[in-house]
């Protein structure tokens, strides 16, 4: 009674110390190996947007040179393209089939550029036990997102308030700026979980020790986990390996679920496309504004490709990584995994601190 009683404690000091020290390592990993990368490929900082009415969102975090260069060199191409179906439509109802193709296109090479969703989701799908549905869900929910509050800056301030390119500009730059905080904050919270399961799994010295104590899908065809409301593991006759396949050790439940998927999306999501914005304004400036939220969100369904695919390649590279160190729940897969996990809520916690300060500074 007594162990059991001591298991649904608060985590020891030695426990928070331990996850600590995890955490801030997988950091400094991340940081590391960002700051490498940057040394080797060099370039030149992203340069302010170029439009019609200097409206717009600098796109953080990445260098302007090599293939990043070809995109953006795209991106303005079917920019110029979008301002002419635009036009077009004045006299054209069927231009309005040019505008949502180029604007599609527009947001697959924007999300391929510079910018931090793409990253966000795939980092996120990669640190979490989440499955390829769910990433693919996410994907095209910040994607949306993202359209639909360039959407609503524009009809409020432009439509209702009167304002200048320029107002637009800066309160999307502080959306801008509390988006990234809030992408550290779902970083930091993510980063503390795997590093405490990491951290339990090398203590422990059990492959299932660290493992999230969930009923996994064995074939019956649901996507989904059914999670225990314990607040400690199993206190009957099972031993660590008992084969079952769940945690048994004395480990809080990391299950982030929906809420955690969600929290990550609004994060991500709720910076405005910059490219929206710009055509959203060209539109509004030619009297076509509906035509421009269609190609708004005919955009954000581009984007929505273009991370839903890295978020694919995220679950697939993560699926590699347990075959390779041996499959299924063998220690070193589980292990691996573990590693794999917090090193990627690293990265989203990197991110989003980063594009925060950088955001400030500018």
């Amino acid at each position: 009674m007594t162990e059991i009683a001591a298991s649904s404690r608060l985590p020891s000091r030695s426990r928070a110390l331990r996850t600590l020290g995890i955490a801030a390592a997988a950091l400094l990993l991340v940081l590391l190996i960002g700051a490498a990368a940057g040394a080797l490929l060099g370039g030149t900082p992203a340069p302010a947007p170029k439009n019609p009415f200097g409206v717009g969102l600098r796109e953080g975090g990445a260098a302007t040179s090599g293939l990043a260069m070809w995109i953006l060199d795209v991106q303005s191409s079917f920019s110029r393209a979008m301002t002419g179906a635009l036009r077009l439509l004045k006299t054209d109802p069927a231009a309005v089939w040019s505008l949502v193709g180029l604007a599609f296109a527009y947001g697959v090479f924007h999300a391929a550029g510079p910018g931090h969703g793409k990253a966000i989701v795939a980092s996120y799908v990669l640190a979490s036990e989440r499955a390829l549905r769910r990433g693919l869900i996410m994907s095209f929910a910040a994607a949306m997102l993202q359209a639909a509050v360039a959407v609503a800056i524009v009809s409020v301030l432009a439509l209702i308030f009167a304002a200048t390119a320029r107002t637009m500009t800066q309160v999307a730059g502080v959306i801008e700026t509390i988006s990234f905080a809030a992408v550290a904050a779902v970083g930091a919270v993510l980063l503390w979980r795997k590093a405490g399961g990491f951290g339990d799994l090398l203590a422990g010295g059990d492959a299932h020790a660290g493992h999230d104590h969930h009923h996994h899908d064995h074939g019956h065809g649901h996507g989904h986990a059914h999670s225990h409301d314990h607040p400690h593991a199993h206190s009957h006759d099972h031993g660590a390996d008992c084969g079952c396949g769940h945690s048994h050790a004395p480990v809080a439940p990391e299950g982030s679920g929906w809420r955690g998927a969600t929290s990550a999306v609004i994060a991500a999501g709720i910076r405005p496309c910059s490219g929206a914005i710009v055509v959203l304004v060209f539109a509004l400036s030619q009297g076509l504004y509906g035509w421009g939220v269609l190609a708004a969100f005919a955009m954000g369904l581009g984007v929505a490709l273009t991370t839903g695919s890295l978020a694919a390649l995220a679950v697939l590279a993560k699926a590699s990584a347990r075959k390779l160190a041996g499959g299924g729940e063998s220690p070193k897969a589980v292990l691996a995994v573990k590693a794999l996990e917090t090193v990627a809520a690293a990265i989203v916690l990197a991110l989003g601190a980063s594009l925060m300060v950088g955001a400030i500074a500018a």
